[in-house]
């Protein structure tokens, strides 16, 4: 299946501004920039028909602020349809809090507050996402392992918090929500582990999460809800925290 990707529209009647921008979010991010433009008035037509995921949107512009813009699109953008003022003044920070905008970014953009906005943007999507995948996998097969007696026992999607591979042993292992630790079979692979159902996101070799016990992501590591919030192990590594932003819009 095709990765679903963030989409994005950017307004702003800088042209060279809209090119660093673009670059920056489809370099980095799971974003596919779906329209752009120089004009506010052309902006809302297309945000109209095309209905991005976020917006970012250039508050001085020659025509018609940016402020004045965000205005005129309560009736037409979705309620899931955030909205990032940016500008190189900060002086429009309190209009765009009364406009209940969802971010504000300086220019020059900095990699490090572009980053901290989208983290912010996944993490916002996490409560919905749970919910559906939740429903998605509610008929999920069970798990069979093996506890620190030998017992085979067999553990529930829901009951799985992540899976972490034993370098030791050469097995990977369960964590489940209460922090018991289960062994899984030698031949259990981590294509076999991410196949049983989309909650599971691997986010290093060494880790698979279930995307329901995240509570969020912060300077690479997931951090966990409940009985697991202490546990800083979980590291993501460069090569899947693509595809762990990718994940949330697989479910």
């Amino acid at each position: 299946m095709k990765s679903k990707l963030v989409k994005a529209y950017i307004i702003d009647d800088n042209r060279s501004s809209i090119d660093i921008l673009k670059k920056m979010l489809e370099d980095n991010y799971s974003v596919e920039v779906i329209g752009t433009t120089t004009d506010a008035q052309d902006g809302l037509r297309g945000i109209e028909e095309l209905s991005p995921d976020i917006l970012f949107l250039d508050i001085e512009m020659p025509d018609i602020s940016g402020l004045e813009v965000c205005s005129t699109l309560k009736d037409i953008l979705s309620n899931d349809t955030k909205v990032v003022f940016y500008t190189g003044y900060n002086k429009y920070m309190l209009d765009a809090i009364r406009r209940q905008a969802f971010d504000y970014l300086l220019k020059p953009i900095q990699a490090s507050d572009l980053s901290t906005i989208m983290n912010r943007y996944y993490e916002n999507r996490l409560s919905n996402i749970r919910t559906v995948a939740t429903n998605s996998n509610a008929t999920s097969l069970p798990i069979l392992v093996v506890n620190s007696t030998n017992e085979h026992l067999a553990l529930k999607t829901n009951d799985i918090a992540y899976f972490r591979y034993n370098l030791t042993k050469k097995v990977w292992e369960i964590i489940s929500s209460d922090t018991t630790v289960y062994t899984l079979r030698h031949r259990t692979s981590s294509d076999i582990i991410l196949a049983h159902s989309k909650q599971f996101v691997q986010i290093h070799k060494r880790f698979i999460v279930n995307i329901n016990f995240i509570n969020k992501i912060q300077d690479n590591t997931c951090f966990l809800t409940g009985q697991l919030s202490d546990i800083t192990e979980l590291k993501v590594s460069k090569n899947y925290k693509k595809g762990l932003m990718d994940s949330f819009y697989d479910l």
